[in-house]
């Protein structure tokens, strides 16, 4: 009997270490590498904004001539959604739309992880934390900031 535990324990102990080599590779990492355009994880997160900010937007791609910050009437939905192989869905007010891994930009602004996703004269960069939502429409020159909490300090409007 105590044979028996002896071998199932070295079988589990066996199969763990096997799977957590498989899993990690031949250099020892986790999933693809976020460095050299690589993707590292999956995710796929859904945002509610209640606050707007209306600015105009000037030929270096600067906002300027800013609203007060205004409550919107309705909550603006938002969801974001990448696979570990780059490619991404931006659904926005339930009308999605799908990129290749190669058709948009993402990257960090002051230590937070923001998507760029550009379509013809329109863009949208939405932070993958949900902390903000930026929608441009160059034809317009018209940028509108979306916020899920009250912007006490407005960033724009100076």
């Amino acid at each position: 009997m105590r044979n028996s535990f002896a071998r199932l324990a070295l079988l589990v102990s066996a199969a763990f270490v096997s799977l957590n080599l498989i899993a990690c590779g031949e250099d020892w990492t986790v999933g693809p590498s976020d460095y050299d355009g690589g993707y590292s994880e999956s995710f796929y997160k859904q945002f509610h904004y209640y606050y707007g900010e209306a600015c105009r937007y000037d030929s270096f791609e600067q906002p300027y001539d800013c609203s007060d910050p205004y409550a919107l009437g309705a909550s603006y939905s938002v969801s974001l959604s990448v696979t570990y192989d780059g490619y991404a869905t931006l659904c926005v007010e339930n009308e999605c739309s799908y990129y290749d891994p190669g058709e948009y930009v993402s990257g960090y602004d002051g230590g937070y992880r923001y998507y760029d996703f550009r379509d013809g004269d329109e863009r949208f960069v939405i932070y993958a934390d949900g902390r903000e939502l930026i929608y441009i429409d160059y034809d317009k020159r018209e940028a509108t900031y979306l916020y899920y909490d009250y912007p006490y300090e407005s960033y724009y409007a100076y």
